[in-house]
């Protein structure tokens, strides 16, 4: 039996597809060969977050860069779902420095890793006065 823990949706970033398919494919392979994976291809900021709405039960992974899990926390956040939320990202793309700052591994293989085998910490979020 498969737990919670190892049923991921697997939001893949449609910029990183095109940036980067082979980490993106490297990405998917890894994460399917440890978790029961369902994968998600938006193809726009609004197909990404009506993919995040019906994640469920399942763990939230997002592959792309910076901007996608920005888009993710901000998505989550509107929604209230953060504090229940388990959040992982892979990165892929140009826009890493808030993957790296957070302490993300570089290439997609040792970031798919840590998403099947690390542990979760959760982190605070700063939000201004108009809830941004």
């Amino acid at each position: 039996m498969v737990s919670a823990r190892d049923q991921l949706l697997v939001v893949i970033d449609p910029v990183a597809r095109l940036t980067d398919g082979e980490s993106v494919r490297i990405a998917r392979d890894v994460l399917g060969a440890g978790a029961a994976v369902r994968v998600c291809l938006p193809d726009g900021p609004e197909d990404f977050t009506k993919a995040l709405a019906r994640r469920g039960a399942r763990r939230l992974v997002v592959i792309g860069d910076d901007r996608a899990l920005l888009r993710a926390v901000g998505a989550l956040h509107r929604e209230r779902g953060l504090g229940g939320t388990a959040l992982s990202v892979v990165p892929v793309g140009a826009a890493q420095s808030l993957a790296r700052a957070l302490g993300v591994p570089a290439g997609a293989v040792a970031a798919s890793r840590a998403v099947l085998e690390g542990v979760e910490r959760r982190l605070d979020l700063l939000v201004d006065d108009s809830d941004g």
